[in-house]
Parts: C-alpha cells; structure tokens; sequence
C-alpha cells in the first residue's frame, strides 16, 4: 500500500524549527529534540563568516569575498541552502549558532538524523514513505541545488527536503577511519532514487568541499523547562 506524506512545500523561513517528538521506534524510543526544518541557507552561513571574523573562507558558487573581510551571497542564492562547506565548517557554524543562542545547538549524530528523517513512519524507505513519484518528491538528477528549500513535500515531522538537495552533514562517530565524515539524504546530482533512502550512508572527506554537501543542525531541548 502506498502510502506518503503530501504537505505542500512553500518555502522555508530561516529560524524555522521542528520538534521531533519522544516516539517508539521498535523496541525502544527516540527523538526528543528540535532539527532545522531546512538546510542552513547562504544567508545564514554568511552571517556567521561576518561575525565570527573570518578572513580566509575560499570562494565559492555561492559565496564572495568582499572589502574588509565580509562576504556576501551572489546574486540568485541567497535562500539556498549553503554547499560547498566542510564538515569543519558545520561544526564551526554550530558552535557559533549555540553561542547566540544560548542554546546547545550541533550537527545531528547519524540515528537522530534518520529517526527525524523517518517522520515517524517506522520502516519506511523515504522521508515521504512508500510510493510516489520521487521527481516529485525530492530535488535530484538536477544541475545544482534548489533556488530556494522546502519546495517539495515536507515528511511527517514538517521536515524539508532530507532527502535530495543536498547531502547533510552528520555529527562526526567512532569507527570511522581518520579524516572521514558521513553525510545523509543524498543530493540533486544523484541519479537514482534508491540513493535517497533514509539509510543510505555517503561517506566523504571531513575536508570534502563539493557542491553537493550542505547540513543542517539540531538543537536540544532543556529538558529542565
């Protein structure tokens, strides 16, 4: 039986977060955290090159130097969702978006990742579930990353796009060989839909900087509130 979650895409606001509630999933229970209910945008990344000062961020398709070490979005990707970023970069991105916050806030480890991306439909294949059309579904065999996220069905939780656009960065694990990092949800330059399965594993460089890598965070809930 087919069976997909069919939330129309309109757009995601920058500062949008998603509760993944406390739910069961198979002999155990999981969630209880906020996730990005997009990918960090161009605009996002480049606030926090300008206020944490630096200077040496390599140009990109994206992102240009401009006078007195700023950068700046190029014209059309302002509300993408940012690429070309290492897992560094993310983690970076994280620490400074926890400091403004005052909030705990980090890239998701690989389980938190999936059960979100799952929408809490246990078992299931793709953020959407079983069936449908995934040219309609998701953002790949494309030639770059959407103009804007959350244009396609969100999942269960009110997630966008976990799968396709782009890879996300996940919280870095043990067992992994030195100098490698796992990212999820594969990217609009994957071919096949069987890619964009919520368990399909990329493995890249930590130092990677492709334009088919992005991420997105997780924020912890105050469990003392």
């Amino acid at each position: 039986m087919a069976l997909w979650i069919l939330l129309a895409g309109a757009g995601c606001a920058a500062a949008d977060w998603v509760e993944i509630p406390r739910h069961p999933v198979r002999s155990r229970e999981a969630g209880g955290f906020e996730l990005g209910a997009c990918e960090v945008t161009v605009t996002e990344f480049t606030a926090f090159l300008n206020a944490s000062d630096t200077t040496d961020y390599p140009e990109t398709r994206q992102i240009e130097p401009r006078r007195k070490g700023r950068y700046a979005a190029k014209a059309g990707t302002a509300r993408q969702a940012v690429a070309e970023v290492t897992l560094s970069d993310a983690q970076a991105y994280s620490r400074w978006k926890s400091q403004k916050e005052g909030r705990t806030i980090r890239l998701p480890t690989e389980a938190e990742w999936e059960i979100a991306a799952r929408g809490g439909v246990a078992g299931a294949p793709f953020p959407w579930g079983w069936g449908g059309e995934p040219s309609k579904m998701a953002r790949f065999d494309a030639d770059g990353p959407a103009r804007q996220g959350g244009r396609f069905p969100s999942n269960g939780f009110g997630l966008n796009d976990m799968a396709g656009n782009l890879y996300e960065w996940c919280a870095p694990a043990a067992g992994l060989p030195m100098g490698r990092g796992i990212a999820r949800g594969g990217s609009w330059a994957e071919r096949e839909p069987a890619v964009l399965t919520v368990d399909h594993r990329q493995e890249f460089a930590e130092t990677y900087r492709g334009r088919d890598v992005g991420f997105r965070v997780l924020r912890e809930i105050d469990k003392d509130k």
